[in-house]
């Protein structure tokens, strides 16, 4: 397939996301265990598995659609896109 680093999907790094989650969270029980949770392999299960036994699920999710709406902005404007808000 081909590559395109100019791509919208391109640009998207969840891991990172959750990354910038914890970072941004008070120190504290919740922040080490995400952290935890975070590294090797199953990453994304073990995070997803832990917001919600942390009751952070809302929080989280409000915190990803921000970053995904961040980076589509910022890829509508360098690409010359209108961005047309609703209402």
């Amino acid at each position: 397939g081909s590559k395109c680093s100019n791509c919208f999907w391109h640009k998207i790094d969840e891991y990172n996301m959750m990354e910038e989650f914890v970072d941004n969270l008070p120190d504290g029980r919740k922040k080490g265990e995400l952290y935890d949770a975070i590294r090797g392999r199953g990453a994304f299960r073990r995070f997803k598995d832990e917001v919600y036994e942390l009751g952070l699920e809302q929080k989280w999710y409000k915190y990803r659609d921000n970053a995904y709406e961040k980076v589509a902005i910022e890829w509508c404007n360098k690409n010359d896109i209108e961005i047309i808000k609703e209402r």
